[in-house]
């Protein structure tokens, strides 16, 4: 998002859809807001952001001579207030609001918890907010929306996930739709070098909720518990290093043919990034559902040990060729014991009998759950037409053909669990992942994951992978916000 385009504030008649029915932006404005992560730019102000997700969630006359009315916490009002006047429409400052006062028909709200709610230590916080929240959402118009920055803390090693559990607290009241990530440009500053693995928690979370008549319903909010990562320190140190930046661009170069049939495959160079940070020459690295191989391949190339379990034999015998044709110059490499790839259920205890019984460092992308099997979708239609796989396999024990989603949460939950106990003490596990869109709803399988993971494993920090080089397209355009989703989580766990 660009602050020039904040300029404008009030586009011409002729400039404006006539059929858009959410806000006043023409399609190629409506287009890039769609971006589901941007960066802020260094020593920028919220400002400008905040320009733009009320121009994409207002229409500066909702009606005739009716500016549109956006609710301001009395807490930041005085750097947003003039954000919304230069935009023509109403600030509304919500303070003291009573359940039992008049409604006061907000058109939307924009909630900035950024710099507001500090306290990683007070549980009571987090609960002082929600109530706070719930409140103000009784106040805007059906289908309006809110929005909430609001970033996760550092708790001594431990992060603590404040912008999940609020998101997952406040969709008991409101329906939450998507997230967008700012991904904030840090100053040119030396960092302290730190024997923990942390990041800098240069995010901001930009949570996106719809007031609705019947919003689903959701679960309680989960308590907060772990143990921090930097009591673990002395099991298996790590080479002192400054923080590492919470988010980071890859571009991977185009896929080998035979690659191009596996329709979710990450990029080596990121794998490459985390084993640099989690594991030394000759340590251990697994990948539970290996794919055509990326993990094992980028694992060998750096000195470790490589093993992996890939349920599809079609990937497996790929992933076998790829072994064998990129990594020639290592002698004996086919025939080493430090090495090893089975074809079989990661979920099988059988197939781990030719296998260590420990890893020093676990890395694995689940499915998204079905959402390669879901009609229609632009990208599955692509490579149907090129003749390439649209989803993982028909087996049945593929946890891509579940059908709900909570048998999914769980099946899955239960697989790292019980790699959690195949993990070396102080070593890491990185899980890459999505939250889910579908049918309208998110359903936040990286949030559900890390914090069904905490009691096994302590959750370290998250990174963020962002794509810049995929196509947009106008999801929802004129009705309603839908992102396209460019980031995926990267979490961080370790042994205790």
């Amino acid at each position: 998002m660009s602050p020039a385009r904040n300029k404008q504030s009030s586009p011409t008649a002729r400039d404006v859809d006539p059929g858009n029915r959410l806000n006043d932006l023409d399609s190629q404005r409506w287009l890039t807001f769609q971006k589901s992560w941007f960066i802020i730019p260094r020593g920028q102000s919220l400002a400008s952001t905040a320009a733009d997700f009320i121009a994409f969630f207002t229409k500066q006359f909702p009606a005739p001579e009716q500016r549109a009315r956006v609710g301001l916490l009395a807490e930041n009002a005085a750097n947003l207030q003039p954000v919304v006047s230069a935009l023509g429409r109403e600030a509304i400052i919500l303070d003291g609001l009573d359940l039992a006062a008049t409604p006061l028909a907000l058109d939307y709200c924009l909630i900035d918890l950024s710099s507001v709610m500090t306290s990683p230590a007070d549980e009571g916080d987090l609960q002082h907010w929600q109530a706070r929240l719930a409140v103000i959402a009784n106040h805007l118009k059906t289908n309006a929306y809110l929005t909430v920055f609001v970033r996760n803390q550092d708790a001594g090693g431990l992060l603590l996930p404040l912008a999940w559990l609020l998101g997952k607290a406040l969709s008991q009241t409101l329906t939450i739709k998507d997230e967008k990530i700012g991904c904030v440009e840090n100053e040119p500053e030396l960092w302290p070098a730190q024997t923990n693995w942390t990041t800098r928690q240069n995010v901001i979370y930009c949570l996106n909720f719809r007031h609705e008549e019947n919003p689903p319903a959701a679960p309680s909010l989960p308590t907060v518990s772990g143990a921090p990562c930097h009591a673990l320190a002395a099991s298996r140190p790590l080479p002192p290093a400054p923080p590492r930046s919470s988010w980071m661009i890859v571009k991977p170069p185009p896929r080998e043919k035979g690659v191009l049939r596996h329709p979710g495959k990450f990029p080596e160079s990121l794998i490459e990034t985390f084993l640099h940070d989690f594991t030394a020459p000759g340590d251990r690295v697994f990948d539970p559902m290996a794919g055509t191989g990326s993990a094992l391949l980028a694992a060998l190339a750096l000195g470790r040990e490589a093993y992996g379990i890939e349920l599809n034999p079609e990937f497996h015998r790929i992933a076998q060729e790829r072994i064998a044709r990129y990594l020639p110059a290592i002698p004996g490499l086919l025939d080493s014991p430090q090495w090893r790839l089975i074809c079989g259920d990661a979920t099988e205890s059988e197939n781990y009998r030719e296998l260590p019984a420990r890893f020093d460092y676990i890395i694995t992308s689940p499915p998204y759950w079905d959402m390669l099997r879901m009609k229609g979708a632009e990208t599955q239609q692509k490579r149907k037409a090129a003749g390439l796989l649209q989803f993982y396999s028909d087996d049945r024990r593929d946890l891509g053909n579940v059908d709900e989603y909570p048998a999914f949460r769980a099946k899955l939950l239960k697989l790292y669990r019980f790699l959690a106990a195949k993990l070396s003490t102080g070593g890491f596990l990185t899980i890459i992942v999505k939250n889910v869109k579908k049918r309208g709803l998110m359903y936040p399988l990286a949030w559900d994951l890390a914090l069904g993971l905490r009691n096994d494993l302590a959750l370290c920090h998250e990174q963020f992978w962002c794509q810049n080089d995929q196509k947009l397209a106008p999801f929802g355009y004129r009705y309603a916000w839908v992102s396209n989703t460019f980031h995926h989580y990267c979490l961080h766990f370790r042994k205790p």
